[in-house]
């Protein structure tokens, strides 16, 4: 329950070394590079450029991905089981994977499928321009080009149709006709014919009324090319079905493609880290932290791969040293809880890892937000049986196991209530009813928040205490317990003892709180203004009454689903049935939102609450040289 104790190095080795020198330090995992600056009287150093190397990986992935994308979405979706695997095997599988081919034979029925999807488009495209002439059983383009007629294909709004046919009789063109051979989306498609002495009037109707020129495209009869064009398209089909059955084929490939893609995210790891050096004409400046624990086995492998010929220095890392990057270390009950640590901000290598103040408190709030026993053994079970019939990244499995907490808690809270799905079974046990004890749960969750935010308070006298600093513990956390401890402690027990800690610590916050201050009055100005802050506890110890205001309100939808239920369970059969679904489905939804709830608004009564009164946070995180990807995970080597 702390932060991994960290040695800092400053190493000197020869560039030709670079490559081993990173396979070893890939492999030994634990180390973090800083990022060198050139300062204006080191002209001698260089940056450490990698762009070739770097593009020519990006480029490999950007095709591994294609191609896995390419393969899942026309391959049944197989589940691949997550594996563990040391670095050495990933590296020597790719090495005798030669993805490149692979790629190649499924690019190129990639593209002949996409050309014959090309191409049936076209086709389906003359089909469709076909279809309103597909009852013409002759040869349009020998009319097309007749002598004696002037003959016209096309289409006119339906709502023309009748007023052109009798606007033809009115102008007496007696050799002309118009024939609508189908209808649709209130068009109608129709065939033109005129003597050759009317086609100039005939055109003018026509334009009048909107006529719109189409060329029926046709070899032969419309009927004969709308059969050979339906014969063309399936086809088509068939052969595109081979290709897309061949694509689906390459997923025998989809386990040595996840193993591919984690050798290129590593190596890509590895030489990226490269760029954090600086180098000379021969030499390679590196700077970096490592786990205090693990200096010996550094090394020694150091020694192993440059032998004699490097500068080594190793101290240990500054307490106040913002770069110092941070591992947090705790047990297996308490590591679930250092997501939400992280979420908000690492602390700073001279802070102290929060995680134990985190894990208890959170789990308090989150159970009691629910405090509900049947939701709580549901989120039992089904966390625990995630984690038993599946491997997780770590990542997941914390949140997982989180959850599990939260799950137990509230079976905890939910006893103490006495509440097994809003109250739907009668139980023997139950000190406090949510439905009527609203006092008491007021009461709670305000000695909850008050223990909350002394013992975050008390948090920061012990920060000042590690450092050999009493007297700011005195002044900026005994003085604050004091003035806000004072009211209350008056409040309970009516004893002016109460006032007297007060002002007390008022009069020793306005002077000492500001002791940085130069001037007398600007310290005493700054006094003044952080006794202003007092005000923010008030809204601190009202915020925990969000502990009372959501298990009330997960308590109310639960008991009204319940008194639902019961009404429908005296409808008969098919009320039973009905009073089940609206049982199973309201109170799964109810559970949903109660488990969401508590982790927001715990959430926030961690960090806004708490947290604001002992810590800064904003440490960096770790950079470890290996990386997981969704399938495969990378065997570390123990840290001691």
């Amino acid at each position: 329950m702390a932060i991994v104790k960290m040695n800092k190095f400053n190493l000197l080795s020869f560039e030709e070394k670079r490559s081993s020198l990173l396979n070893i330090l890939q492999d030994f995992n634990y180390v973090h590079f800083n990022d060198l600056e050139i300062s204006e009287d080191e002209s001698y150093l260089n940056e450490v450029k990698n762009e070739t190397k770097l593009n020519a990986i990006d480029e490999s992935l950007d095709k591994l991905n294609y191609s896995i994308e390419t393969v899942n979405k026309f391959a049944e979706e197989e589940k691949f089981d997550l594996k563990r695997l040391d670095l050495d095997k990933v590296y020597k599988t790719a090495s005798n994977f030669d993805f490149n081919l692979i790629y190649d034979e499924l690019l190129k029925l990639v593209k002949e499928r996409e050309g014959l999807v090309d191409k049936k488009q076209i086709v389906s495209q003359k089909i469709e321009d076909l279809k309103p002439w597909k009852d013409i059983d002759t040869n349009l383009n020998s009319l097309y080009d007749s002598k004696r007629l002037y003959i016209e294909t096309g289409s006119i709004s339906s709502q023309f149709y009748d007023t052109l046919k009798k606007t033809l009789v009115e102008k007496h063109l007696d050799e002309s006709l118009i024939y609508r051979y189908s209808e649709a989306d209130k068009l109608s498609y129709i065939v033109a014919m005129a003597s050759l002495e009317d086609e100039e009037e005939f055109k003018e109707i026509l334009r009048e009324f909107g006529f719109v020129r189409i060329k029926v495209k046709s070899e032969g009869s419309v009927q004969e090319s709308l059969k050979k064009l339906e014969s063309d398209r399936k086809t088509i089909d068939t052969d595109i079905e081979k290709l897309e059955a061949n694509i689906a084929d390459f997923s025998k490939y989809l386990e040595d493609f996840y193993l591919y893609e984690s050798y290129l995210k590593n190596e890509r790891k590895k030489e990226a880290s490269a760029e954090f050096f600086l180098k000379t004409k021969s030499m390679d400046v590196i700077e970096g932290y490592l786990p205090a624990g693990m200096t010996e086995r550094f090394k020694k492998d150091l020694e192993e791969v440059l032998m004699d010929n490097y500068i080594l220095d190793i101290k240990e890392a500054s307490k106040d040293d913002p770069l110092v990057p941070i591992i947090l270390e705790n047990n297996k009950i308490v590591e679930p809880y250092e997501s939400v640590v992280e979420t908000y901000a690492l602390p700073r290598y001279n802070e102290f890892d929060p995680s134990l103040l985190v894990a208890i408190f959170y789990t308090i709030f989150t159970g009691f937000m629910i405090g509900d026993l049947g939701y709580g053994l549901l989120g039992v079970i089904a966390t625990l049986t995630a984690l038993k019939i599946k491997d997780f990244p770590k990542s997941t499995e914390k949140m997982i196991k989180l959850f599990l907490g939260i799950s137990l808690s509230a079976c905890v809270f939910g006893f103490i209530f006495g509440s097994v799905f809003g109250g739907i079974i009668d139980v023997p046990f139950g000190w406090i009813d949510t439905q009527n004890d609203i006092n008491t749960l007021i009461i709670i969750s305000l000695i909850i928040g008050g223990a909350a935010l002394f013992i975050a308070l008390g948090m920061k006298a012990y920060m000042y205490i590690r450092d050999g600093r009493p007297m700011d513990a005195v002044y900026d956390v005994l003085f604050w317990y004091m003035a806000v401890g004072g009211p209350i402690y008056y409040i309970l027990s009516n004893n002016k003892i109460g006032l007297y800690l007060m002002g007390i610590g008022m009069v020793g916050i306005v002077l000492f709180a500001g002791r940085d201050a130069k001037s007398i009055g600007g310290r005493f100005g700054s006094g003044l203004y952080d006794l202003y802050g007092i005000t923010s506890w008030v809204g601190d110890f009202v915020s925990f009454l969000r502990l009372m205001a959501l298990v009330l309100s997960g308590g109310f939808v639960a008991y009204a689903v319940n008194v639902i239920v019961k009404m429908l369970f005296d409808g008969g059969i098919g009320g039973i049935i009905g009073g089940i679904i609206v049982f199973v489905v309201f109170q799964l939804f109810n559970m949903f939102l109660s488990y969401l709830s508590a982790y927001v608004h715990s959430l926030r009564l961690i960090y806004v609450e708490m947290f604001n009164k002992f810590y800064e946070g904003g440490g960096v995180k770790f950079r470890e040289m290996l990386e997981d990807t969704k399938e495969i995970i990378i065997n570390r080597g123990e840290r001691k």
